[in-house]
């Protein structure tokens, strides 16, 4: 009974204990949860009348960043948010920010703490794409690409399409460069047009230039008025006044002026050296002056063709390609290699030379019966048929027949064509020569016979003979030279 009494004692006494414990818990778990509203009313949002939280209403939708309607009300606004995108004006947003209208700022558009965007509509300048500085006091300008226009202080109505176009352009103006490095380094220059990249690249202080083509008038850095266009024609060029159109047309000039190549290679020598000439013209693809390293006032027109002298125009394709020129005037169809138009007009010179030494000739051998074959010829007046004008000369189908030497003939090789009347001479000077010699040959005989006449008249007198015999014998001399 007694072990009974005890057990019975220590169980009081631990349901004692149980319920303080009980109690001081709960007294824990309401200071605690006092704490815990204290703490998320001082959080959330105060009204703006200073009312408590319980005061405010709304109605507001899901994913909407709530806008005060009044002072207790809060509603929607424009911004909205889901799946980590944020919407302004649109509830479906494709892109971390999603904007749907008109975005517009006072300073710039950053993109990772640069400058993207930016401008001003007061001073007409627009910047796109880390291009400009926001120091520059020119204005009129417009830049597109990183670093494009990067440097410009106070140049205006710029151009800059590219990266690094006009990149160190100061105070230049009125300059326009498309392509990456276009108008690079230039500084001052103006009223530049550079197309390409690289284009005009080095350009620091020349003027009034325009190079379309990757690396055309590259290297030029003072010279100005020079036109390119086409993949590094002019690269090389600081000189003035000249004009390449053309894979490379003048890629090595330097500081030669007023040259014009037009064609693939155009003004390129096959050396590579041609640099200081100036006055030069070259048309036609690799057109150049040989290995000649200047020139002046040359001119090459043709593919292929070579002038390797000053003052001086050639025609036609690469000496001993075969590819040998015929020029016209007058006709689309030359059939020699200088052939002027029956109908245009006469041709009019201090003189004439054919090439005719000894060094070009061979089997050379004199002519025969030549005064035979003049009397065979025949010297004609007639008049045009296109013209009606009245000339002179010889039937080209009938000098054929007798010297068909100097007659040239069409493609059918029957038709004749016409009479090189310059050979005709050769024919002539050796007719001459024979009646010459036929001439020389009776005179010789008239003296012979004069002599005779003479003889016998002497005989005559000193045997007594009559007048009428001597008159006779006279008669018998005229009849012998007869």
């Amino acid at each position: 009974m007694k072990h009974i009494h005890i057990n019975l004692k220590v169980k009081k006494e631990i349901r004692v204990k149980t319920r303080m414990v009980c109690i001081v818990i709960a007294l824990l778990f309401t200071e605690l949860l006092a704490v815990a509203q204290e703490t998320a009313t001082s959080m959330a949002p105060s009204s703006p009348n200073g009312g408590d939280r319980d005061a405010l209403r709304g109605n507001g939708n899901k994913n909407y960043v709530p806008l005060w309607l009044s002072k207790k009300e809060l509603g929607n606004s424009l911004i909205f948010q889901t799946a980590g995108n944020v919407g302004i004006g649109t509830t479906s947003p494709q892109a971390t920010l999603d904007v749907d209208g008109v975005v517009n700022a006072s300073g710039s558009f950053n993109l990772r703490g640069s400058a993207f965007a930016f401008g001003s509509y007061a001073t007409e300048n627009a910047f796109l794409g880390f291009a400009g500085n926001t120091t520059m006091t020119g204005g009129e300008n417009t830049a597109i690409g990183a670093q494009a226009l990067f440097s410009n202080t106070t140049g205006g109505a710029n151009t800059a399409s590219g990266v690094s176009a006009l990149q160190y352009n100061s105070t230049g103006n009125y300059n326009t460069a498309s392509g990456g490095y276009a108008l690079f380094n230039n500084t001052t220059g103006g009223y530049n047009t550079a197309s390409g990249v690289s284009a005009l690249q080095f350009n620091t202080t020349g003027n009034y230039n325009t190079a379309s083509g990757d690396s055309a008038l590259a290297y030029n850095t003072t010279g100005g008025e020079n036109t390119a266009s086409g993949y590094a024609a002019l690269a090389s060029n600081t000189g003035n006044y000249n004009t390449a159109s053309g894979y490379s047309a003048l890629a090595v000039n330097t500081t030669g002026n007023s040259n014009t190549a037009l064609g693939y290679l155009a003004g390129s020598t096959t050396s590579g050296s041609f640099t200081t000439g100036s006055n030069n013209t070259f048309v036609g693809a690799n057109a150049n002056p040989g290995t000649l390293t200047s020139l002046s006032y040359a001119t090459a027109i043709g593919a292929g063709a070579v002038v390797s002298q000053s003052n001086a125009l050639v025609l036609g394709g690469p000496l001993g390609s075969g590819a040998n020129v015929s020029v016209g005037i007058g006709t689309a169809t030359p059939t020699n290699v200088f052939t002027i138009a029956q109908t245009a007009g006469q041709a009019i010179s201090d003189g004439w030379a054919t090439y005719s030494s000894r060094r070009w000739k061979t089997n050379i051998q004199p002519l025969h019966n030549a005064l035979g074959m003049v009397e065979q010829l025949r010297g004609v007046s007639y008049n045009l048929k296109d013209s009606g004008k009245h000339e002179i000369g010889v039937i080209a189908e009938e000098v054929g027949e007798v010297v068909p030497e100097v007659v040239s003939y069409e493609e059918n090789g029957k038709d004749a064509r016409g009479v090189d009347y310059s050979r005709l001479t050769a024919l002539l000077i050796e007719a001459t020569k024979e009646q010459q010699a036929l001439i020389h040959e009776q005179q010789a005989q008239i003296a012979r016979l004069t002599l005779q006449v003479k003889t016998i008249q002497a005989t005559l007198k000193a045997n007594g003979r009559s007048r009428s015999a001597v008159r006779t014998a006279k008669a018998e001399a005229t009849t012998v030279r007869q």
